[in-house]
C-alpha cells in the first residue's frame, strides 16, 4: 500500500486533521485484510476501482463508494479489499462532524453513512470524474469550506478535546466540566454529542494512539517505560488496553513493525495517527 498524507488549507485546519490517499495493488490472493483501529476521530472514505466499490465489510458486503464513518470505541473491525483499488480519506478533527453537519455525532459511532446524506447529489459523481489526488483535495475543500460558513462553534468542547490530547494522564471530566462552566452530566452529554464518545473513552483512545507512536518510533527502553510515561496504572493495564484496541499485545505489534513493512509512506508524510493496519495471514 502506498500512502500519501496531504495537509488541508490553513482555514480548514480546525475541522480537518489531514487528507490522505492509498493505492492498493492487486495481490496473488486477490483479497487483502486490513484492521481498522480506533484513532479518536471521524472521517470520510472515497474508494473505488473503475467506478465500483472494492472495499468489503466481511467477505460479501460491499461498502459504499463514499461514506462518512464515526468514532470507533473498542476492538478493531476488519475490512477486505478485493484486488487493486484507490482510497482517498478525510481525517476530521474530533468535534468536526457536529460543527459541519449539525448532527449528534454519537449517531455515527461504530457505524458509517453514505456520503450522499451529507453532500449534494452530484458530489460523488464529481469525485468519480476527478483525475488527480489534488482535484479530490480541492473538491472536498470547497464543499467543506461552504459548510463551515454555516457551522456552529463549541469552543468549550474543542478546548476539552485539546486538553485531553495534550495530557499524558487520565482525564478528569469533573475538572473539564468545571472549566466549561457546565455540570458534569451536561458536559458528558455535550462532549458525546460533539465527539461521539464520552471523554473517558476518548482519553483511552488518545493514550492508545500515543503508545503506538512510541512503539513505532522506538522511544522506550522497556515496555514498562511506555506504560508509566503515558499514565497507565501498570504494565498489565497497558497490555490490556493495547490489546482491546488493536487485538495485539505490544510485543506482537512490535514484531509486525520489525517485519516487512506493509505501508509505504515514502511518497509523503506519515499519517499522524494509525488507523489502518494490514492483517497477517
Amino acid at each position: 500500500m502506498k500512502l500519501l498524507s496531504i495537509q488541508p488549507p490553513v482555514h480548514l485546519k480546525n475541522v480537518i486533521n489531514e487528507f490522505w490517499s492509498a493505492t492498493i495493488p492487486s495481490t496473488v490472493s486477490g483479497v487483502d485484510e486490513y484492521k481498522i483501529l480506533a484513532d479518536g476521530a471521524p472521517g470520510i472514505i472515497f474508494q473505488h476501482h473503475n467506478g465500483n466499490s472494492n472495499l468489503f465489510r466481511g467477505q460479501n458486503t460491499a461498502l459504499p463508494i463514499s461514506f462518512i464513518y464515526g468514532q470507533k470505541n473498542g476492538a478493531p473491525c476488519t475490512n477486505y479489499i478485493h484486488g487493486a483499488s484507490f482510497i482517498f480519506g478525510v481525517n476530521f478533527q474530533p468535534a468536526a462532524v457536529k460543527k459541519l453537519f449539525l448532527i449528534n455525532t454519537s449517531e455515527l459511532t461504530n457505524t458509517l453513512v453514505e456520503l450522499r446524506n451529507f453532500f449534494s447529489v452530484h458530489f460523488t459523481e464529481k469525485l468519480l470524474d476527478a483525475s488527480s489526488i489534488q482535484q479530490l483535495v480541492d473538491l472536498f475543500s470547497q464543499e467543506i469550506s461552504q459548510k463551515l460558513l454555516n457551522s456552529k462553534n463549541q469552543n468549550s468542547i474543542e478546548e476539552s478535546v485539546n486538553l485531553i490530547r495534550n495530557s499524558a494522564f487520565n482525564v478528569n471530566s469533573a475538572l473539564l466540566a468545571q472549566q466549561s462552566l457546565l455540570s458534569r452530566r451536561q458536559f458528558q452529554r455535550k462532549f458525546k454529542e460533539y465527539v461521539g464518545i464520552c471523554p473517558e473513552t476518548y482519553s483511552r483512545i488518545v493514550k492508545f494512539q500515543n503508545s503506538i507512536h512510541l512503539l513505532k518510533t522506538g522511544q522506550f527502553n522497556k515496555l514498562n517505560d511506555i506504560a508509566y510515561r503515558i499514565g497507565y496504572a501498570d504494565h498489565s493495564h497497558f497490555g490490556r488496553e493495547f490489546k482491546l484496541f488493536s487485538s495485539l499485545t505490544p510485543k506482537e505489534f512490535l514484531a509486525l513493525q520489525h517485519s516487512e513493512n506493509d505501508v509505504d509512506t515514502t511518497q509523503g508524510k506519515e499519517l499522524s495517527l494509525l488507523r489502518i493496519m494490514k492483517n497477517r495471514r
